[in-house]
């Protein structure tokens, strides 16, 4: 599961989305532009939390969601490329 929040929203409330998060779960900053910006990932378990995740598929599920988003005609492997010359 995840949830959208605005990055002037996550400025103000971030220690409260990440407590609010559930291992599993994702958060994904949203842009002025109404674009995704980020995705942020709880790395600690909420307490009475003893559930087993998948994160291969949680990882895979986010990857699909990221490609679905994504707007240039380049990868972004080709990106950071011209980035690093």
């Amino acid at each position: 599961m995840s949830v959208e929040v605005s990055v002037d929203a996550a400025k103000k409330n971030l220690e409260d989305i990440l407590a609010k998060l559930s291992p599993g779960e994702t958060a994904t900053l949203i842009g002025p532009e109404g674009r995704p910006m980020a995705v942020l990932v709880p790395l600690k378990s909420s307490k009475g939390t003893a559930q087993e995740i998948d994160w291969d598929a949680e990882w895979e599920a986010l990857a699909l969601k990221i490609d679905s988003a994504w707007k240039s005609e380049k990868s972004a492997l080709e990106i950071i490329t011209e980035m690093r010359r």
